[in-house]
């Protein structure tokens, strides 16, 4: 088969059904989407040519530069195509999470500018964003700026609808199950509509999420779906939440009984898949056909899967650090329960760090708090000492599970650490003092 043009190659991705011995289901008829087949390596090669496919040639005479709010496959799809146009990115993202992605993409000669945007997907509203600050840079000149807008163009739905969702009908004629991973929803979006049309009416859509305060490349959590101008929660049947370190071992099970070389993100949709799926093939009548996303590759994640599993390269998790601690159950010597805490805070004077979200911690938060967002917190303390040991150290976090274990690890590392009992829900329930943090405004440890 010979090609004129590599994005005439995009789309048109196998189904490989995943054999029963593998999934385990008696009922069910499993199919794998296999986006990873793309030419650029995954299922962001579809939008990412669809947005800029009518504008390409006149991007190019004119100018202009695309921007975009992405760092991970939609941005290396975009890159690939403006290079081959002779057109110049640049791409403003939150803090790149995947490393590899992000090299890849500077490799392909692409400018990243990376931001504190308050939100995985993004806010409008925040004038630190990428979503923001790029629309502000199209509102400014816009005869020098293409914004694609993965997160709330049309045609990324669109396109899913037109030829993924297609495809699907295609080859099985009817589908009565069909899972995603959500990050922009895209593709679950298009491509559902296109199946109840035209394979089935009663399709059930499940969307796959992110637990809290996990990360899951490309997979958002459901509080931060919210802010996704493209999801339509009406769309999905139900919803299922996997973890990073499940979904890892959901993607070996792929790769070792499928020989499907996909990353994380394909093993919570799997993994998303099998746990809805093993709940309702027992009770099941007549046979039925399941279709998954797998969106991915594995190469690009080798170190995020190092970081969570790194016995599958024959190592040991590090001795005395965060991923390597494991405390069932969290002493109550490292909670600081609401009803006590503005007295505690008041006599101890500690340093109060919120975990959470640069936008919600922006909205309201404990007064004279500091704001780092969890992952850049685990980084942190995993392992180094960041904070002066001999001050007390409170962390507050949505619920207080996370900062929980967070007190009990560095209690152990000889900080003076304590977690916020319930969070900074308990903290609102109890109408304790919250602040809001104005744009601009610098938190410093006092």
């Amino acid at each position: 088969m010979i090609f004129e043009q590599i994005t005439d190659m995009i789309g048109n991705t196998p189904l490989l059904k995943i054999a029963p011995e593998a999934h385990g289901l008696n009922n069910i008829d499993l199919y794998a989407k296999l986006e990873m087949m793309n030419p650029f390596g995954s299922v962001k090669d579809r939008i990412a040519w669809a947005m800029v496919q009518d504008d390409i040639e006149e991007i190019k005479a004119k100018g202009q530069t695309i921007y975009e709010n992405s760092s991970g496959n939609t941005a290396k799809a975009l890159q690939a195509i403006a290079n081959i146009h002779g057109v110049n990115t640049k791409l403003v993202t939150s803090l790149a999470k995947v490393e590899v992605v992000k090299e890849i993409v500077l490799m392909l000669g692409a400018e990243i500018e990376e931001v504190m945007g308050g939100s995985e997907c993004f806010d409008p509203n925040d004038p630190n964003d990428p979503q923001y600050l790029i629309a502000k840079m199209v509102k400014d000149d816009p005869d020098k700026v293409y914004f694609p807008s993965q997160f709330t163009n049309p045609k990324n739905p669109d396109i899913h609808y037109r030829t993924t969702g297609k495809e699907i009908v295609d080859d099985l004629n009817r589908v009565d199950y069909f899972f995603g991973g959500l990050g922009t929803s895209g593709s679950t979006l298009g491509a559902a509509k296109r199946i109840r049309e035209e394979g089935n009416p009663n399709l059930v859509t499940v969307g796959i999420f992110a637990s809290k305060n996990d990360f899951l490349p490309g997979v958002r959590s459901l509080d931060q779906m919210w802010e996704s101008g493209l999801f339509e929660k009406d769309n999905y049947t139900d919803f299922v939440h996997v973890d990073s370190g499940e979904s890892i071992d959901a993607m070996m099970d792929l790769v070792r009984k499928s020989g499907i070389l996909c990353g994380p993100t394909s093993g919570a949709s799997y993994l998303g898949t099998l746990r809805y799926l093993a709940k309702i093939d027992p009770q099941l009548t007549e046979r039925k056909t399941a279709v998954f996303i797998v969106c991915d590759r594995i190469e690009w994640y080798v170190d995020y899967i190092r970081q969570r599993r790194p016995q599958l390269f024959g190592q040991k998790l590090k001795a005395g650090s965060l991923r390597s601690f494991d405390q069932a159950i969290v002493e109550e010597k490292c909670v600081v329960p609401v009803e006590i805490a503005e007295d505690w805070i008041a006599q101890h004077d500690p340093i109060v760090v919120d975990v959470r979200g640069n936008l919600a911690y922006r909205m309201s938060t404990i007064p004279n708090s500091i704001n780092i967002p969890w992952e850049l917190f685990e980084t942190m303390i995993d392992g180094s000492d960041p904070f002066p040991k001999d001050r007390p150290i409170l962390l507050v976090c949505p619920v207080g599970e996370k900062t929980a274990r967070y007190a009990a690890y560095m209690q152990t590392r000889q900080y003076k650490a304590f977690s916020l009992g319930g969070g900074i829900l308990a903290w609102r329930n109890a109408n304790r003092q919250l602040t809001k943090v104005e744009v601009g405004a610098v938190s410093g440890i006092r």
